[in-house]
Order: C-alpha cells, then structure tokens, then sequence
C-alpha cells in the first residue's frame, strides 16, 4: 500500500493575512484565484443548493465581523473569530506526518484487487459549509477554475476554523483528531476510487434516495467505525454500554421514520434531500445512517472478522446490509433492520 499526501494550505495562508486587513481589496481577489478557495466555495453551493446563495467574493467584500444578524454561508465569521488559533494550528500540520497510522487504520478494509497507490490532495481552509469541518468532494480543473464534478478527481478538505472552534484547545489533542479525519475522509476517497474500477458498482446512475440513503449507511457506517478511535472503543465497551445500545436503538428508530419519509410520494424532492443530508450531517450522534451504519460495522466484524468488511466493500451496499440480517437472524438480540426496499 503507498499512500502519498499533496497538502495545500495557500488559501488558509492568504485568508489569514486578509482576516486581518478585510478592507484588501488585492488579497480578496487573489484568495478566489486558489483552487483551494474555488473548491471551498463550490462545496458550500452545492450543498447549500440556494438559488440566491451569494458569491464567495462578495461575502468577502461585504464582510464586517460586527455583524452578527448576516447570514454566513461559507463561515467567515467563524474564521474571523478562530483566525489566531487556526493558524497556529496550520503551521503544526505542515510538518506533521501520519501517513502509517493513517494506512494502519484503513488497510484492512480495502479489497485486495484494488492496487493501492494513491497520491491524496488534502485541501486545508478557514472556511466553508458550517458542518465540513472533514469532507471529500470530487473536482475537476476546467479553463483554470476548479469546480465540482461527480465525475473529477477525490480530494478532501478540511476547514481548521470548525476544527478549532468544536473540538479542543490544546495543539496536540487537535492534531490527533486531524489525523483520525484524514483516516475517515481517506478512506471515503479510496472507496470512490474503487467503485470507479470495480464491476460491483456502476460508475454512472441516478440512485433513487433509498439507494443513496443505503449507500451512506455502509460508506460512512464503515469511515465513521475506523476513525477516532470508534472501533476501539465499541470493541471494549459496547456489551457493557448501556448509552451504546441506547444511541443504536435511537439511530435505528430515525432510520426507519427516513425510509418512511424518503418512500412518501407526497414529500418533497427538497425535504428528501433534507433528511438524507441529516443522515450524516449535524451533531455526531444525530448522523442517523452514519451511527446505525457504524454499529453495524461492529457487529458484523464482531461476528465474522475484517474481510467480511472488506468484502461489503468489494460487493456493494446491498451485501452489507444481507450480512447483517444474516448474523441478526441468529442473534435475536441485536436489533432488526428497518424494512428496506432492496433486492
């Protein structure tokens, strides 16, 4: 496995150096030259999906930190705000190097047909959408300008802004969490890598919103189990954990109300949208399909190994959700999928 990381951190460099003279006109336009800028700002439109979503250079030119009743769709009060914090933490991360761990936490899951040598470009930004603090997104260069295609290239991106401000405010503890994030978001990104080469998945559909609720369960189910020390911990405490068993049954109980809701011909293509981003959006335990997907992770590796894994990942989301009905058949205990559409 050879796993080689391009880190980009130009934008967070000049956005600093604006934060602290927003009346700079030059570093405005300079910063939307960067492609880190232009991918930043295009993940927040396409998330965002707003028809008057405004421009990142006009959010820019318009900035006042003394106004908090403005709407911030690409965060740049926050990275006002975290601006000192942030770039001492951006100057950690040049140097720091965790390529092994990294590899150490992912190996195991990825199918052995897949030759893995990846050269991984990881974007480092002050801003963006306010709940990417990790992502991976798809871009293409097109003329000069990055935008983002379904089709382009996997990178992930990562804004230091949310990272200082929601989790810790000691270097280190942040560092450690940056490199479980890596983790999470790499393994997102050799999984689309994959899927572009393997005859499980088709490179070119229009998934049905079960179908792409589905997915999220076993793609983030899987991240999400191998990152910050998730998999560490339920293997030591879940028999024991009655707050475990609690967040599964309740992350069990929304998935069923989303199938419900994402199987009514009365609700909304945007309200359907809504609750498949809520599955893996939001607060940590309100990510519906990532925790019901992480537990199921646990419990089938529990019951037959890492290469049971590993195969979900080479056959498709539909296998991972077949072998954990087949272990809860025998194990009545665990808690029955939700009824689910699926061949």
């Amino acid at each position: 496995m050879n796993i080689k990381f391009n880190i980009h951190t130009k934008s967070s460099e000049l956005l600093y150096k604006w934060l602290n003279d927003t009346s700079n006109k030059e570093l405005a336009k300079q910063l939307i030259e960067l492609p880190d800028t232009q991918i930043m700002a295009g993940i927040v439109k396409n998330i965002l999906q707003e028809h008057n979503l405004p421009t990142f250079i006009d959010e820019l030119n318009e900035f006042s930190n003394n106004n908090t009743l403005k709407t911030d769709p690409y965060g740049i009060n926050l990275a006002y705000v975290q601006k000192e914090k942030s770039i001492l933490l951006l100057e950690r991360v040049k140097n720091y190097d965790v390529t092994n761990q990294i590899i150490d936490r992912i190996k195991p899951y990825i199918p052995s047909d897949y030759p893995l040598d990846i050269t991984c470009n990881v974007y480092f930004v002050l801003t963006g959408w306010e709940w990417g603090d990790a992502m991976v997104s798809r871009v293409k260069n097109v003329d000069n300008k990055y935008i983002i295609d379904e089709n382009g290239e996997p990178i992930i991106i990562i804004n230091l802004s949310i990272m200082t401000h929601l989790y810790s405010e000691d270097i280190e503890e942040l560092l450690h969490h940056i490199s479980h994030s890596i983790s999470h978001e790499l393994f997102h990104l050799i999984f689309a890598k994959y899927r572009d080469i393997s005859p499980y998945w088709k490179t070119e559909k229009d998934n049905t919103e079960i179908e792409s609720l589905i997915e999220i369960i076993q793609n983030e189910g899987i991240a999400h189990y191998i990152s910050h020390n998730q998999k560490q911990d339920l293997i030591a405490n879940y028999d024991q954990s009655t707050e475990y068993k609690q967040r599964e049954k309740d992350a069990f109980q929304q998935l069923e109300i989303a199938i419900k809701q994402l199987l009514n011909p009365i609700i909304s293509k945007d309200k359907k949208y809504d609750i498949l981003m809520k599955s893996n959006a939001g607060k940590f335990w309100s990510k519906y399909g990532a925790i019901a997907g992480m537990f199921i992770v646990y419990h089938i590796e529990k019951a037959l190994g890492e290469e049971a894994i590993k195969e979900t990942v080479a056959k498709g989301a539909i296998s991972f959700l077949k072998q954990y009905e087949q272990i809860q058949t025998k194990n009545p205990e665990l808690l029955p999928l939700p009824l689910i559409p699926i061949k």
